[in-house]
């Protein structure tokens, strides 16, 4: 089972960071512009929206796959957390049983 959960983990984060990849060539300007500093914001921004391939759809796929695999990452966290403190209460509770019938049988 936990194979197979490390298998989706690894299958998503490929996948999303794929995403990015893609998201960032869609959204950035790939040809040189020359005094790109004397330009003020807006037009700045207006001229990026004009030269980029798609700014709409890379700006998205950027946030999906920085959000997605942020929260992948964060719920692996938890899951492995989860795990080891359910190891920890599972071997306090066969260790406990394990002593008390070990003091039971001696004793007799």
């Amino acid at each position: 089972m936990k194979s197979n959960v490390n298998k989706i983990i690894l299958l998503c984060l490929v996948l999303f960071t794929l995403m990015i990849i893609i998201g960032y060539f869609l959204w950035a300007i790939l040809i040189p512009i020359q005094d790109f500093d004397l330009i003020d914001s807006k037009e700045q921004l207006r001229t990026r929206k004009e030269l980029v391939l798609n700014y709409t759809l890379g700006e998205n796929l950027l946030h999906i796959g920085f959000i997605s695999s942020l929260i992948l990452l964060i719920l692996n966290q938890v899951m492995a957390i989860k795990n080891k403190f359910v190891k920890q209460l599972l071997y306090l509770k066969i260790g406990y049983n394990f002593r008390f019938f070990k003091f039971f049988f001696q004793s007799s």
